[in-house]
């Protein structure tokens, strides 16, 4: 079984749900606990991804609009690092 470092940025960018940078998501993985035994540990990655797309939200933070934004760019990246799992899975 392949792990998550052995994926090129091709087999990455087909696991994103829309448009994501790449190096972005390679530098997440690098994160502490974010790789537990080749696969993505989806809460820590999740986290991780919404706090580097946050710059991009485009609302006041300590609003519900700020916090809604957040929030499905956390499930944006969950969904990522899901189907991430999946892909090494399938190989």
């Amino acid at each position: 079984m392949r792990n998550v470092f052995e994926l090129d940025d091709e087999e990455l960018e087909d696991c994103f749900d829309g448009s994501s940078n790449v190096d972005m998501v390679r530098e997440i993985l690098e994160k502490p606990n974010v790789v537990v035994d080749g696969y993505i540990d989806e809460e820590q990655f999740a986290q991780w991804f919404a706090y580097g797309v946050e710059g991009y939200i485009d609302a006041d933070e300590d609003t519900p609009e700020w916090r809604e934004a957040w929030d499905n760019n956390y499930e944006w990246g969950q969904s990522i690092a899901e189907n991430i799992n999946n892909y090494l899975d399938e190989e």
